[in-house]
């Protein structure tokens, strides 16, 4: 059984939640549909426990419920759009919705996708992305036959003047039983980016204007500046087993995850220096599809 459009549709399973890298997007953990020469819509249903992003996240979870519909050309352009209502029992609402569209090839043993994604978050919004417009994000992988490396390169854009640049690259192998009906990724990822979204969402969430919930005890005249949001560093190791289900148009995917975040934050809050406190993360994705 082939792989086809690993990219497009798991980085819309993880989008914003994920580490970017396959996507993160993305990213963004391999859907298993036969390659197609022929257009198809597809619509899935997908459920994440927290929204993590590059090892960070906000001080209360972020559990989001989100479907996705999804147009793909024969040619490999499509486009696709989604929403992601916030599932928490105390603060239920449509966090988010986001449009996309790409392009994605496959020559021998090389697949491709480059894409483009707007993001629009409700003013509530405590996620750590929150501050993000747009991302422009391009992938590659090449299957050796034994494992597959990729590699992602991606630049975030902020509501602001700030933007991002992330590097991704990925190590997985692929288990498929004899009946194909099932695939297993034993999948390590590596990720290095700058911080500037991190810092606005410091700025706007954590110690600011109140947006967000992580503290409600900060005001919204603190000086704050995240002193290492300019440099490009690692970010956090990621390990993930996506498995996927498949029966004729059908797919269900379970993706468990946990994440190491790299090199902690030095805050400078009112002239006080703090340090970030980073914890690891498990978290988990689970989704349905269904292709048309």
């Amino acid at each position: 059984m082939k792989r086809a459009n690993y990219h497009t549709i798991l980085g819309m399973l993880i989008i914003l939640y994920c580490n970017l890298a396959f996507s993160q997007s993305n990213e963004e953990t391999e859907y298993i549909n036969k390659v197609s020469d022929s257009s198809y819509v597809s619509l899935s249903i997908n459920y994440i426990s927290d929204a993590v992003f590059m090892g960070r996240k906000d001080s209360i979870a972020a559990p989001y419920l989100y479907p996705t519909l999804l147009y793909h050309h024969k040619s490999g352009f499509y486009t696709s759009g989604s929403l992601s209502y916030l599932t928490r029992a105390d603060d239920g609402r449509v966090d988010l919705f986001l449009l996309t569209g790409g392009f994605d090839f496959k020559v021998k043993k090389l697949d491709g996708d480059v894409s483009l994604t707007a993001y629009f978050f409700n003013e509530d919004s405590y996620n750590v992305i929150s501050e993000v417009s747009t991302d422009l994000t391009a992938l590659l992988e090449y299957d050796f036959d034994v494992i597959s490396f990729g590699l992602s390169a991606s630049t975030y854009f902020g509501n602001g003047n700030n933007s991002d640049l992330f590097l991704s690259s990925e190590l997985s192998r692929n288990f498929i039983t004899n009946d194909e009906k099932f695939q297993f990724i034993p999948t390590v990822g590596i990720y290095f980016g700058t911080q500037n979204f991190y810092e606005q969402y410091f700025i706007n969430n954590r110690f600011g204007n109140g947006r967000g919930q992580g503290n409600s005890n900060s005001s919204q005249s603190s000086s704050i500046n995240l002193n290492e949001s300019e440099k490009f560093n690692l970010m956090a190791i990621e390990f993930s087993l996506p498995i996927w289900y498949e029966h004729k148009s059908f797919n269900a995917v379970i993706v468990p995850s946990f994440v190491i975040p790299q090199n902690e934050a030095t805050l400078t809050v009112d002239d006080v220096l703090v340090k970030e406190d980073l914890d690891n993360s498990f978290y988990f994705i689970v989704g349905v599809y269904y292709r048309f």
